[in-house]
């Protein structure tokens, strides 16, 4: 299989390219990894979403007993994989009823849905709903947070998923709030990759989905975004009324975000050290 080259252009208008997908700045992933979805779908079969009347057929498969030494008991799942240059794409299962194709990004902090599968799950967040910024190839996006009650990536399945819905995506992002559930290897010469429920969740070092860092860096980021706000509102005079009340609105929205936020870590019973 030939090596999948990314392109893309930096501020300055230079064009880059590079096979590895980690050297592409954090702006630019999204889109250079849809392209190569793109480029890999064309060669086989249309993905489209699928919904389930009768639970499928599972696609796990038990480790060999040699490889399972650390727990008799343990359930461990391998799961096939189709390569996108050098993603691994794989069929998830959401909310017991809806298929669809997804990227395994370990480095995003939430699974991340396209809208039309948001459609397609019944899930239409109103304008008072929970936000949160993404960084994407088209800048950075304020897009709703969702709790999905399950997803299932061959048979292992974690339920209370937190994701957020992407209004540009084709294709969605399977990140850390299912990951964090599971000892996971990824094989990408083989095509498998290896899930082993961990126990960060009764050990309490997983809450609603996310560890510790990710909810203090959830914490932090609206508390920065507060504090440019009262920035701006001490620049600006009094004379210039219209645009204090502008500031003052959105002072407002953040406070509420954060409401939201607090609402969220009471139900997953997140420590208040979390929360600094």
């Amino acid at each position: 299989m030939r090596a999948e080259i990314y392109r893309w252009v930096d501020a300055d208008g230079h064009v880059h390219f590079t096979s590895e997908l980690s050297s592409v700045p954090p702006e630019h992933r999204v889109r250079v990894g849809e392209e190569a979805v793109q480029r890999a779908q064309k060669a086989g079969p249309p993905t489209r979403y699928q919904r389930y009347s009768n639970p499928a057929e599972s696609k796990s498969e038990p480790l060999p007993a040699s490889l399972d030494a650390e727990s008799d008991s343990a359930q461990v799942y391998r799961v096939n994989v189709q390569r996108a240059g050098t993603h691994m794409l794989v069929e998830v299962r959401l909310n017991g009823s809806v298929s669809a194709p997804f990227i395994i990004d370990t480095g995003a902090s939430d699974v991340v849905i396209p809208r039309a599968l948001a459609d397609e799950l019944g899930l239409r967040p109103g304008r008072d709903a929970r936000t949160q910024l993404y960084h994407t190839a088209n800048g950075v996006i304020e897009a709703p947070v969702v709790n999905l009650d399950s997803v299932e990536l061959g048979g292992a399945a974690v339920r209370g998923v937190p994701a957020s819905i992407n209004e540009s995506m084709r294709v969605g992002l399977l990140g850390l709030s299912f990951f964090n559930h599971f000892t996971y290897q990824i094989d990408a010469a083989a095509g498998v990759v290896t899930l082993r429920p961990n126990d960060l969740v009764e050990s309490g070092l997983i809450r609603g989905g996310r560890s510790e860092e990710q909810w203090r860096a959830e914490y932090q980021s609206l508390r920065q975004r507060m504090a440019m706000l009262e920035a701006e509102l001490a620049r600006t005079p009094s004379s210039r009324g219209r645009k204090r009340r502008e500031f003052n609105e959105n002072k407002e929205e953040l406070r509420q975000q954060y409401r939201l936020l607090e609402t969220e870590a009471d139900s997953a019973r997140v420590p208040m050290n979390w929360r600094e």
